[in-house]
């Protein structure tokens, strides 16, 4: 009997020894993390993905390996960088979104097995890049004015909206070129919004991928002598608890004189939606009452927004889509600023179209809103 085990055991041995075993995927790709992957990452992902930052690090190939998987599946989707709009209509500044040979690389790595190229000893010393941690991207403003106080935020909080008013040292009227927002930690703040306090008028937005917003030359806001700012900052919790004293930056514009950019707002009539509703046309307008161009467009939708519009209706009769927003991200807000300001005739009128849906359990009132800068034009043509 033991003669005959040992046999079977041999035999057993022998079967496994002839199957193949890989303990690693198949590598069927020359692109190499360091060479190829990496710098995409670097432009596309680490204002968000880095250390002590909003989401888990990427920095590393050794970081970055075990979500290939998601990384790839978060490419198909179009569903990473956050980026609600649809391409050809418009072009912003700030979009995060790959291009295509950007897509089509990141793919194609994980597809052909997600190869490192380095040793961990060459992964060690390689080059750190460039993190999205707190900076000023346009350098020092000429004004930094602080929250009044920290906010604490607990660890695993759900999300939070925190308002705050900050007032400005201005004895005289003040021309702001360009405004920033820099958060206190980056691993809790998901946007922040500014407006002027009292009129309500929206200046500038933050998120990780566009941390500043400048008018074009010779264009700025004008605050008033004794202004004051209202900043919202949205939060989310942290695996630590954590506390934020978030900084705003002002640029400004010494010039006595020169055009001023103004905000025009668009919103819809209230609906209230029933607990349940599928999604709900909602449509507000206006109408310019002189020739501008639109530098930016700041939504905002409130819960339970799936998709927006915006659509130029001009004299003429024709129709210029601005803006589409297509599964809306709620959890990632965003600015939308135009590459160059979109300069319309005198009696356009804005056309906001929104879809909304209430999945929750009772009544909600929704109301969808656009903010829009606007600034002079001297164009003649449209």
């Amino acid at each position: 009997m033991p003669a005959l085990l040992g046999v079977g055991v041999l035999g057993l041995a022998a079967g496994i020894t002839t199957r193949r075993v890989e303990t690693h995927p198949r590598i069927t790709t020359t692109l190499l993390w360091q060479k190829d992957i990496a710098p995409i990452l670097q432009r596309r992902c680490f204002t968000c993905h880095s250390p002590n930052n909003v989401a888990f690090s990427l920095v590393t190939f050794s970081e970055a390996r075990p979500w290939a998987a998601a990384i790839r599946e978060e490419v198909l989707t179009r569903h990473m960088p956050p980026w609600s709009a649809v391409a050809g209509y418009g072009r912003f500044q700030n979009d995060p979104s790959l291009t295509q040979s950007e897509w089509d690389l990141l793919v194609a790595w994980v597809d052909g097995g997600a190869p490192s190229g380095q040793t961990l000893v060459e992964e060690a010393q390689a080059p750190v890049f460039v993190s999205g941690m707190p900076m000023w991207e346009h350098g020092e403003p000429d004004l930094v004015l602080s929250a009044p106080a920290a906010h604490a935020i607990p660890a695993g909080a759900p999300d939070e909206v925190k308002r705050f008013e900050i007032q400005a040292p201005f004895k005289a009227p003040q021309r702001v070129h360009g405004l920033a927002f820099r958060p206190g930690d980056r691993r809790v703040v998901r946007y922040a919004s500014v407006y002027e306090a009292g009129t309500n008028r929206w200046l500038f937005s933050w998120n990780p991928w566009s941390t500043a917003m400048h008018l074009p030359e010779g264009v700025a806001h004008t605050l008033p002598a004794g202004a004051k700012l209202l900043v919202e900052v949205g939060y989310h919790g942290a695996e630590e608890a954590a506390s934020d004293t978030s900084e705003l930056g002002l640029y400004l514009d010494e010039a006595s004189g020169g055009d001023v950019a103004t905000t025009l707002s668009i919103a819809a009539a209230a609906v209230d939606l029933p607990a349940g509703a599928a999604a709900t046309r909602i449509r507000g307008e206006v109408t310019l009452d002189a020739t501008t161009a639109i530098q930016a467009v700041w939504p905002q939708l409130g819960v339970g927004a799936q998709s927006l519009e915006l659509t130029a209706h001009l004299p003429d009769g024709n129709v210029r889509p601005l803006l589409w927003l297509r599964d809306y991200r709620t959890d990632w807000p965003s600015p939308y600023i135009h590459t160059d300001p979109v300069a319309l005739p005198r009696g356009t009128r804005l056309v906001m179209t929104s879809y909304v849906a209430n999945p929750g359990e009772t009544v909600v009132k929704a109301q969808p809103r656009l903010s829009l800068v606007r600034v002079p034009t001297t164009a003649t043509t449209f």
